[in-house]
């Protein structure tokens, strides 16, 4: 999960995004690597991607109920917000409703990149990341409606399921067992969907290799920040870099 890019200034850390709410601390392993590096490089900025959530008005909105059946549709509205950036869910871009729906019935906590990034404005240790949000929202776009359709419906047929899957992820990244990781992930329903998985994964981390490559020269220790499940399966983020590594102990 702390792995070196043997030869290079270059090392890559598989983190979790958020972590179940009885979960707050972080793991020392973190912190290791934090205190490593002098640059860090993130996936994106979390905050950029709000103007990229709702469809422009001149291609009409309401794009996302038609995929849904009527029970399901009604269940996801009852639960949305009302008020803020995610409101109202009609305007949404139906991927947005997508990677938003499962935070609506899962407690968390923030997880490794906003505490790391914090600490970085305070200290001033240099940032950067591997993606704009253009290059978020365009990924995400290319998911088929029908699959992020079938998605949700899955979703609002066990509500409990993004909590569950959370919670099991965490521990095996507590353990820094990946391919723990990879098999919570092949039996998360949203996962079992390729188009998800490539659009979410695959396709980026091919990208992400090669924005990396240009890290491998320079001289400053260098920490790359990204998903756990960039880590792992096919077409993982190691496998693109093809680029030997080692565990950090």
């Amino acid at each position: 999960m702390y792995l070196q890019l043997t030869g290079t200034n270059v090392r890559v850390l598989g983190s979790m995004h958020l972590f179940p709410a009885a979960a707050r601390r972080t793991p020392p392993w973190i912190g290791q690597a934090y205190d490593w590096a002098e640059v860090l490089v993130f996936e994106s900025d979390p905050l950029a991607i709000l103007p990229f959530l709702k469809t422009d008005p001149r291609c009409g909105a309401g794009r996302l109920q038609p995929l849904l059946p009527a029970d399901a549709w009604m269940q996801l509205q009852a639960v949305w917000p009302v008020e803020g950036p995610l409101a109202p869910l009609v305007e949404l871009r139906p991927w947005a409703a997508l990677v938003v729906a499962p935070t609506l019935f899962q407690q968390v906590v923030e997880g490794v990149e906003p505490r790391m990034l914090r600490s970085a404005i305070t200290q001033a240790k240099p940032y950067r990341y591997l993606e704009t949000a253009h290059d978020v929202a365009t990924a995400l776009e290319s998911i088929p409606l029908e699959t992020v359709g079938a998605a949700l419906g899955l979703l609002m047929g066990d509500r409990d399921e993004p909590q569950r899957t959370l919670e099991r992820m965490h521990t095996a990244w507590l353990d820094g067992d990946l391919q723990a990781v990879q098999q919570v992930a092949v039996e998360s329903p949203m996962f079992n969907l390729p188009n998800i998985r490539h659009a979410l994964l695959d396709a980026r981390n091919r990208i992400w290799a090669t924005r990396m490559r240009d890290l491998f020269e320079r001289p400053e220790r260098t920490l790359v920040v990204v998903g756990a499940l960039h880590l792992c399966g096919p077409d993982n983020l190691i496998e693109c870099l093809a680029q030997p590594v080692e565990a950090v102990s």
